[in-house]
């Protein structure tokens, strides 16, 4: 299989990974299975090497978790990081390949591929017909950086991030003193006790 696998039918892409999501899970995909829905052309046997690429199916034609995870409701989400797997080396140039030029994937495909112009065009065809089924939004905006900016801010915090100071939060400090006095009826003990208090521990010149 080549570096990047293509079909060369990219516009039953679709239908496929429609009936994916409508048919029972295959033991194995092959082009016999291919043929039990529909898909009976011997250029649609090319479309297994483009489940493979994006890891729906095994080196033995066994379909993946993802495969499984792309029957649920998020399959458009799943189908995008398939695609980002798949197509690893793409997304390590391009971050966000999805919406790269025509010149740029086709000089990427012709770079690292060195098949010819007409491979290299089922190759870009293969996978634009893969990221219009994809949903790649979601992804978009997750991630730490992001997450921070969506926390509420502490105002001490936010200040420290502007660049305006230190974090330097409120701090409330309580103290309990417990005194023991020994047993006495001489009031004057008391009002001496309570005055040493009231110089020692509440002056505002302490």
């Amino acid at each position: 299989m080549p570096k990047f696998a293509y079909t060369t039918v990219p516009g039953k892409i679709g239908q496929l990974l429609s009936k994916i999501r409508e048919v029972g899970v295959p033991q194995k995909a092959t082009f016999e299975w291919l043929k039990s829905i529909g898909f009976t052309s011997s250029n649609d046997r090319s479309l297994l090497a483009v489940l493979k690429q994006i890891g729906f199916i095994d080196g033995s034609g066994v379909p993946t978790e993802r495969w499984r995870m792309f029957r649920g409701n998020e399959g458009k989400q799943v189908l995008a990081e398939a695609i980002r797997t798949g197509y690893a080396e793409l997304y390590s140039t391009y971050p966000n390949a999805q919406d790269r030029s025509n010149s740029d994937l086709e000089s990427f495909f012709r770079t690292h591929s060195g098949a010819g112009k007409q491979a290299i065009d089922k190759t870009m065809a293969t996978f634009r017909a893969l990221v219009g089924q994809a949903d790649f939004s979601s992804a978009a905006g997750s991630g730490p950086a992001n997450d921070l900016a969506a926390a509420p801010e502490h105002p001490a915090t936010a200040t420290a991030l502007r660049g305006q100071g230190p974090a330097v939060a409120p701090v409330t400090v309580n103290i309990n003193i417990q005194l023991m006095l020994p047993e006495t009826k001489d009031e004057e003990v008391y009002r001496k006790f309570f005055a040493a208090m009231r110089e020692h521990l509440l002056s505002p010149d302490r």
